[in-house]
C-alpha cells in the first residue's frame, strides 16, 4: 500500500512541478515576451488583470497536460534492468 502512495505522489509532483512550473509558465513567459518585441529580450508586460487571469489559465492547463503526458510516459516504458555483478 505504501509504494502505491508514492506512485501517486511522483505522479503529482511531476505534474506540477516539471510540467507546470518547468514548463508551463516559462513557455508561456517567452512565448508572451515573443509577441511584444521583435527582440523579445525585455520582460512581458500584462495590459490588465485579465489578460494575467488567461496567462495562467491558459499556461496551467497546457503544463499540467504536458506533466501528465511525461508521467504516463514515463510509467508506460520497459523499466531499466539494474545488473549488479556479485564478486563472490
Amino acid at each position: 500500500m505504501q509504494t502505491d502512495r508514492k506512485w501517486s505522489d511522483r505522479k503529482w509532483y511531476v505534474i506540477l512541478v516539471q510540467g507546470i512550473l518547468f514548463w508551463g509558465y516559462p513557455t508561456g513567459l517567452i512565448g508572451k515576451s515573443i509577441e511584444l518585441s521583435p527582440p523579445g529580450l525585455h520582460l512581458p508586460r500584462f495590459g490588465s488583470g485579465t489578460e494575467v487571469a488567461i496567462f495562467l489559465t491558459t499556461w496551467t492547463i497546457a503544463g499540467a497536460a504536458f506533466g501528465a503526458w511525461m508521467w504516463h510516459r514515463r510509467s508506460t516504458e520497459a523499466p531499466v534492468r539494474e545488473t549488479t555483478a556479485d564478486p563472490s
